[in-house]
């Protein structure tokens, strides 16, 4: 193999498991330990039954996936992707009081309350462009944001998916990371009307998620459209008890909101999860169930690309 050059070596090195990569290759010769040093999407994931990395030089991995495990991060500074599951209290406080200079994606699935001011300062971090590169970060199962004083402006980010928001703390970031394209958030009780006094134009993709107990008035809905006059993509994850299925039959489906506030929108996607409680008759369903769809293209009448999805929960 020291005769192949280096582009098929790469190519085989694909093929690999970064743990099984390293114990065959590296420091047999110089040129393999310069050409392992030169990947730079060299991936690790650690679970609980694969967790050694002595094997491994650490400034040779990019992205790390770390699955529910035990493992300091202030060793792993200079990686570009960062993936943690179910984390350990420490990991989130190395996290938010460590300095991650070329980190470039970060996610953090099933965040607790047990360790909230950590999580909090991490929201500063990347608000605050304390992760100068970041340009995508997925904390979609976080509590509800709250907005630091210290909040600055993240050029970097692009993509954002966080938990709990009211129209306050949407606002904040939006004003914060002005370069964002495409952003996903749980919409929280709002209280108040918030008017833009600066629209945000580089926002082209928008979901909503509205789960169970947490619907929306069309007011608020405005409030929160009314922010991104250039989304070119909409959909809402709608989630609602239902004792009466005939007030959707002339339901609005939000086509007013989107005719005044959104021009340039060329689809909208509406996941309507229903979940029946107390109904009398449900031997009609499916006919008034394509009503509802029926009903739905009529208001919408074609302007942009429109479904609606109904997920029914008996």
């Amino acid at each position: 193999m020291e005769y192949f050059p280096n582009e098929i070596l790469i190519e085989i090195f694909k093929y690999f498991d970064i743990q099984e990569l390293f114990q065959a290759f590296y420091n047999l010769n110089s040129r393999f330990n310069i050409l392992l040093h030169s990947l730079n999407n060299l991936s690790l994931t650690l679970t609980k039954t694969n967790y050694n990395i002595n094997k491994i030089p650490i400034d040779c991995i990019s992205i790390l996936i770390i699955n529910e495990i035990q493992i300091e991060l202030d060793q792993f500074t200079h990686i570009r992707c960062l993936i943690l599951t179910i984390p350990f209290y420490r990991q989130i406080h190395q996290l938010s009081t460590h300095t991650f200079p070329y980190l470039e994606h970060l996610s953090i699935n099933f965040l607790t309350q047990s360790f909230p001011y950590n999580i909090f300062n991490i929201y500063n971090k990347i608000f605050s462009n304390e992760f100068p590169c970041l340009q995508s970060s997925y904390l979609q199962q976080a509590e509800v944001i709250h907005r630091f004083e210290t909040w600055t402006h993240t050029l970097s980010l692009r993509k954002l998916k966080v938990g709990k928001i009211n129209i306050f703390t949407y606002k904040a970031i939006l004003s914060s990371c002005s370069n964002l394209y495409y952003r996903k958030f749980i919409k929280n009780i709002s209280k108040g009307i918030l008017l833009p006094d600066k629209t945000h134009v580089n926002l082209k993709k928008m979901i909503i998620e509205l789960p169970l107990w947490n619907s929306y008035t069309l007011s608020e809905m405005n409030n929160f459209l009314s922010y991104v006059p250039n989304l070119e993509q909409f959909s809402i994850y709608h989630a609602e008890f239902c004792a009466d299925i005939n007030g959707y039959l002339s339901y609005d489906w939000l086509s007013s909101s989107i005719n005044s506030y959104l021009p340039l929108l060329h689809s909208f996607n509406y996941y309507f999860e229903l979940f029946y409680f107390g109904l009398s008759n449900t031997y009609d369903m499916e006919n008034i169930l394509s009503q509802i769809k029926e009903h739905f293209k009529k208001v919408h009448n074609n302007q942009y690309q429109s479904r609606l999805t109904i997920i029914e929960r008996i």
